[in-house]
């Protein structure tokens, strides 16, 4: 289990502690299987509190991350789902190739509408 030293809202801090809770885990000669993520103790931003030990951000750290988060929430909601992606999903990889035979999108992607001649 991971926990970070502040809460966040900010998709690049939970990804880092994902990650470093893999490299807890991982042990080499062993299969591994896809799983998920909990996130627990979740509550409103209004709610903060800091603890003895944390050095609060900055004024302009929060910011600047509150403003880099919604940009790229705003671009995925108008540009499509998963236009700005964090981290790099490899050609070829297990979720790839299971998506390409689900059925197509025609009420959500203007890119899987049925075109007529």
């Amino acid at each position: 289990m991971v926990s970070r030293e502040r809460p966040t809202d900010d998709s690049r801090d939970l990804i880092h502690a994902a990650v470093q809770g893999l490299r807890q885990l991982w042990r080499k000669g062993y299969a591994y299987h896809k799983v998920g993520v909990m996130l627990l103790d979740l509550s409103p931003k209004a709610n903060r509190q800091l603890t003895l030990t944390e050095t609060p951000q900055t004024e302009a750290q929060a910011k600047r991350s509150e403003q880099l988060m919604a940009t790229v929430d705003r671009l995925n909601r108008e540009l499509g789902r998963g236009t700005i992606q964090l981290g790099q999903s490899r050609a070829g990889n297990a979720w790839s190739l299971r998506s390409e035979h689900r059925t197509p999108r025609y009420t959500t992607r203007w890119d899987e509408l049925v075109n007529v001649r």
